[in-house]
Order: structure tokens, then C-alpha cells, then sequence
């Protein structure tokens, strides 16, 4: 049935041959000079917009997750600018679940919500449409369908008049734009390019979005498609090395276009996937609980720690706890062995010195942070330790040279007031002898 309420510009495809290099490298051009992006985004959006075309011919489709800290950040700037080059995008700044999955399944466009922090932390049904939609496999809803009218309600089209109700599988298939002001939900930027924004300084031009012209872009997209489009369904999956196994379904797709571009831009997307994927947020209400812990038995200069010399350590806070959960005066050895549990870690005996107490083993966390904790954040995790233990090292030798320069001082005072006592010497000792 043809949508008689949305309706997209037919897109010519480009007269002659598309360079996909010169392609993608015209997109980023055009997001940089309308938006202040990093280089690493610009060039995963460059590849994106080309993906939008695309999409139906891979197992994943990417999103986009734009976030900022404060309004004026350019979030909406953003959206404008990718919506003029994607294919068939849609957008909306406040969308109802129902009309969500049924715009996607009618339409297949590139879908586009802007200010989802207004409705998105409420609605879990929602968020559970958009986390399910990034794998064809599994981006699909359930609903009741009745083809019943309403008294006054013009009657239903004909194809829909002998659809006996029942249930109706709706299609939630399509590239996705989230932009909102805070943090993108862990789930959804698990699932996504996430973007960060800032406020450009006055020293920093954009062009106006009146000087957005993209139709050339598009034709030549549209040539794209048609032409690589065989040999883009054809191509096994690319992971890109240092990446997790959702991150690397993100990026597959990005992947097989950049390959198509030549291998600068292959290079220059995996750098921008591994840049990208190391500021995405991960869930720290558990995996956070293990670099706490590990940071604690690191700094004390051993492999192992007994549980009430740790306990001891994160109340004390000194080695700058980044979880929640293992914060303020309640921890204790049961809620630490808690946290734990769920990781396969369990605290063990074992003998320091004369003391044999239970406590924990660094090594027992290796698998733990292997499966559990990106990389990035293990080395990050890693840097600061060092970072810290290095700056308590240079404090202790300065508070060492301050005490020994103290004690110089005093040395020389004793030897002032010895040095101002020796004229009245000689007529002691004078007295003394006389005695």
C-alpha cells in the first residue's frame, strides 16, 4: 500500500561513475564545515551516510548516538546536516511507540529522533524497540491488529478490510539518529557511533545550514548503492581488531563500505572505531567494582590482599574509587565478596608473613576483566594507577627533603647558639679553676 502520509524526494542516481574515496571524502567535508566534530567522528559519519543506502544488505545496521552536556551544543545542527545526505530520513523530535514501529515498517527510512532525553528515560518499551532493531534477525515487534473501525472513522483501505485481526509482526529495520542532552543509555550506545558534542567557541566558524546543498551527494550515494550494492551482500563480515563483539556488528557494515573506498579510508575508519568505542560509556554497577578492587590490591606493592586490609583500603578512598557500589562507610568483607560472586571471584586463604587470612588474589581477576571490561578502561585504569603511585612517590621523597631540611635547620640553630656562648667560656672555666 502506497503512504499517503510521508512522502520522500525521488533521488536520481549520478549520471556517470562514483570514486567512493572522493565520495566519502566530499560527505566529511560537509559535516565538518557545518558542525565542530572531532576528526575521528566525522569521518565514521562520512561512512555512515553512505551505510544508510545500504543497510538492507548487511545483519547489523548502525545507529548514531549523539550526546551533549548542555543545550546549543549543536546536536540539532548535526541531525539537519546528516538528514540532507542519508537516505530517506525522518525526523522527529517526539515519536509515540506506535507510530515508531509502524513509520519503520512502512517507510524503511533513516530515522532521525531528536531530544529523545524528553521521553526516552521514561519509556522502557521504547528503548527496547531501539535495542532490538540493529540486527535484521531480531528487529521486530508484536502487536494486536483489528481491522474494526470506530463509529465516524472513514472506513479502512481495501487491502486492509479482509486482514482478520490478530497478530501483526512490525518491522523496527532501519539506520537510527538519537540525539539527547546527558548520557546515551549504556544499551543504546552499546549498539551505536557515539558522538559527543560541545559548544564551539566564537573562535570557531561554521557556515549556515542556507549554505547546505546536498543534492549532488545524494545522486552520487544513489549511484553508490546501485553499483556496489552486489558486491557489499557478498562480503564476509569485517571485524575490526580491538573491537568487542557488539562493536564489531556496529562497525561491520562501515567496515565493508571504507574497504570499498580504498585502504586509507579502511585505516581511517578502524581508527575512528577505536577512538569512538573507547569513550563509550560502559555499565559500571559491576565491572567498575573489579578495577576498584584490583587498584587497592595494586597499590599496596603485593599480588594479594587480605579482605580486611581491602576493606580498609576502599573506605580509606585514596585510590580514587570510580564505583558507586563500593562507596562510603558500609563496605564491609560480605558485600565486597557480593560484588564479586557474580564474576567467578571468591576470596581464598592464604598466609602473609606470619598472618593466615582470607583475602583476594590479583591473578583471580584476569578472565573477569578479559571478558567483562574493555581494554580501554583497563589501560586507563592501569595509567592512573601508576600515574598516582608515581605522584605519592614524589610527595614521600619531598616530605622526606622538607624533614631533613628541617632538621638541618635546627642543627645550625644549636651551633649559633653554641658559637654565642663560647666568648662567656673561657671566664667560666677561669671561675671553675679558682674554685
Amino acid at each position: 500500500m502506497k503512504n499517503q502520509t510521508i512522502l520522500f524526494d525521488s533521488v536520481p542516481p549520478y549520471a556517470g561513475p562514483v570514486h567512493v574515496a572522493d565520495l566519502l571524502t566530499g560527505i566529511e567535508a560537509v559535516i565538518k564545515k557545518h558542525v565542530i566534530l572531532n576528526d575521528h567522528a566525522a569521518a565514521a559519519l562520512a561512512v555512515w551516510v553512505l551505510h544508510t543506502y545500504t543497510f538492507q544488505l548487511r545483519d547489523a545496521v548502525a545507529y548514531v548516538a549523539i550526546e551533549s552536556p548542555e543545550k546549543r551544543c549543536g546536536k540539532t545542527t548535526l541531525i539537519s546536516v546528516l538528514a540532507a545526505m542519508a537516505h530517506k530520513p525522518l525526523i522527529a523530535s517526539n515519536i509515540t511507540v506506535g507510530a515508531l514501529f509502524r513509520a519503520i515498517d512502512t517507510c524503511r527510512p533513516t530515522l532521525f529522533i531528536d531530544e529523545a532525553d524528553t521521553f526516552l528515560a521514561r519509556n522502557s518499551a521504547m528503548r527496547g524497540i531501539i535495542n532490538s532493531g540493529n540486527t535484521w534477525r531480531t528487529a521486530y515487534v508484536l502487536r494486536l491488529s483489528s481491522s474494526k473501525t470506530r463509529r465516524g472513522d472513514p472506513p479502512p483501505p481495501p487491502a486492509l478490510q479482509a486482514a482478520e485481526p490478530g497478530l501483526k509482526r512490525y518491522s523496527c529495520w532501519c539506520p537510527k539518529v538519537i540525539a539527547l542532552i546527558g548520557e546515551i543509555p549504556d544499551t543504546i550506545a552499546d549498539r551505536s557511533i557515539v558522538v559527543k558534542m560541545a559548544r564551539k567557541l566564537v573562535t570557531e566558524p561554521c557556515a549556515p545550514l542556507a549554505e547546505l546543498d546536498t543534492a549532488e551527494i545524494k545522486a552520487k550515494c544513489a549511484r553508490f548503492a546501485l553499483d556496489a550494492g552486489p558486491s557489499i551482500a557478498q562480503s564476509d563480515k569485517i571485524r575490526g581488531e580491538g573491537l568487542n563483539d557488539r562493536a564489531a556488528d556496529t562497525f561491520d557494515p562501515l567496515y565493508v563500505i571504507a574497504r570499498q573506498a580504498g585502504d586509507d579510508w579502511e585505516k581511517k575508519l578502524h581508527a575512528a572505531a577505536l577512538a569512538l568505542n573507547a569513550t563509550t560509556p560502559f555499565d559500571n554497577r559491576g565491572t567498575e567494582v573489579l578495577l576498584d578492587v584490583l587498584s587497592v590490591i595494586a597499590e599496596s606493592g603485593y599480588d594479594r590482599m587480605f579482605s580486611r586490609d581491602l576493606v580498609a583500603g576502599l573506605r580509606d578512598g585514596s585510590a580514587g574509587l570510580s564505583s558507586f557500589a563500593l562507596k562510603g562507610s558500609a563496605i564491609d568483607e560480605y558485600k565486597i565478596a557480593k560484588l564479586l560472586r557474580p564474576y567467578g571471584i571468591k576470596p581464598s586463604t592464604f598466609r602473609m608473613g606470619t598472618q593466615v587470612y582470607r583475602g583476594y588474589i590479583a591473578a583471580d581477576f584476569h578472565q573477569a576483566l578479559e571478558r567483562y571490561v574493555p581494554q580501554a578502561e583497563v589501560e586507563a585504569c592501569a595509567e592512573e594507577l601508576t600515574r598516582r603511585i608515581r605522584l605519592q612517590e614524589e610527595a614521600k621523597k619531598e616530605a622526606e627533603k622538607e624533614a631533613a631540611q628541617r632538621e638541618n635547620e635546627r642543627a645550625d640553630e644549636g651551633e649559633i647558639r653554641a658559637a654565642e656562648m663560647l666568648p662567656e667560656a673561657p671566664a667560666a672555666l677561669s671561675t671553675l679553676k679558682s674554685s
